[in-house]
């Protein structure tokens, strides 16, 4: 092969790998469903934990005060198209609704002035961290989401969580459902 041809054939092969990477690997149909996507339904749901050697449990609602709370974001793609999804930055993607006995938990301390700085900034490009496949009706993880990052340790109470989560930088907000879970009062 001549040098002419091999150099033509190097630059159409960049020009279709920098076209890809500009529209993330997407395709048409995938970007438009990821921009509104109607069609993905999202649930909360309690992560399992290791109890012994090969036994594994989820996580009954009930915490400690103190420990760790983290859940699962769960995505079900109702259409009739396999989608990918990407993940990229949680404080971009996500917006936890938290309640307790009734009453809106506020987000922790300074976190309010990192998401608006986020979002000045989530336009800009995007690096993706994970990828998931979503093929139709199988509901598939997406995330984790851990209260530690948005809110300050919870006190006992009764508590209410739901998440907004989108799948495109600036796109459309996805309500999931809600679940609920106990903090215990300590036991001295």
């Amino acid at each position: 092969m001549s040098i002419k041809v091999s150099l033509i054939l190097t630059l159409m092969l960049s020009a279709v790998m920098i076209a890809g990477q500009e529209n993330g690997g997407l395709t048409q149909a995938e970007r438009v469903v990821l921009d509104t996507p109607e069609v993905i339904t999202l649930e909360l749901a309690p992560l399992y934990r290791r109890r012994a050697a090969g036994i594994y449990q989820r996580d009954s609602g009930l915490f400690k005060p103190g420990t760790r709370i983290v859940f699962e974001l769960v995505g079900t793609n109702t259409s009739i198209l396999k989608l990918t999804v990407r993940g990229w930055d949680t404080f971009v993607q996500n917006r936890p609704l938290l309640f307790r006995d009734g009453q809106t938990v506020e987000y922790r301390k300074g976190l309010d002035n990192v998401l608006k700085s986020k979002e000045k900034d989530s336009a800009m490009e995007v690096t993706h961290l994970t990828t998931t496949r979503l093929e139709p009706n199988q509901p598939k993880p997406l995330e984790q989401i851990d209260l530690s990052n948005w809110y300050e340790p919870l006190p006992p109470g009764h508590y209410q969580l739901s998440t907004r989560h989108r799948f495109a930088p600036g796109g459309k907000w996805v309500e999931s459902s809600s679940v609920t879970f106990e903090v215990e009062t300590s036991r001295k």
